[in-house]
């Protein structure tokens, strides 16, 4: 991932189409309809590539009049294990480097974009962007690795709550 501009995403498979997708579940922080602190970032798949849009208000702020890097780095977190839902892969964040380059202005249209890269074993790869229009705020580097559905069956979710990732 030394060469960011040049990567390439890898096949996302046909089990989840083209076209907007579902939250991961209604609590979800990053997505979830329910969570009253979530920005519900509305995600759709485009080809290989995710895309999702969503806006940030005073519940996201950090300094006055933009967002808190920590929300900047969950929306990248969330974008990442979302292109993981079309390969159906239960999987689950070790590593996310953020590298900011630009403050995110409160009540603007965002978008994340992530993809991913490469695959080792349990170890996935992805790569997000966060952008207002043509200026980047942020980019992420995660590695995920892919667990089985008791992973989260142990901290609470019941068998199928999470088919959107195969758990």
């Amino acid at each position: 991932m030394e060469n960011d501009q040049d990567a390439v995403p890898m096949p996302l498979g046909d089990l989840l189409a083209e076209g907007p997708f579902p939250p991961h579940h209604s609590h979800c922080y990053g997505c979830g309809p329910s969570n009253p602190a979530s920005p519900r970032i509305a995600f759709e798949r485009r080809g290989d590539v995710l895309h999702g849009i969503f806006t940030m208000d005073e519940r996201h702020q950090g300094a006055p009049g933009v967002a808190h890097g920590g929300i900047i780095a969950a929306a990248l977190d969330e974008a990442s294990g979302t292109v993981l839902m079309p390969l159906r892969l239960p999987a689950v964040t070790v590593k996310l480097d953020v590298s900011y380059q630009s403050p995110a202005r409160l009540h603007r249209e965002l978008t994340v974009t992530s993809m991913l890269t490469a695959r080792k074993g349990r170890k996935l790869y992805i790569l997000s962007t966060l952008s207002d229009g043509d200026t980047v705020i942020a980019t992420g580097r995660a590695i995920f690795v892919e667990v089985g559905p008791e992973h989260f069956q142990r901290y609470g979710a019941t068998p199928g709550e999470l088919s959107s990732v195969g758990a």
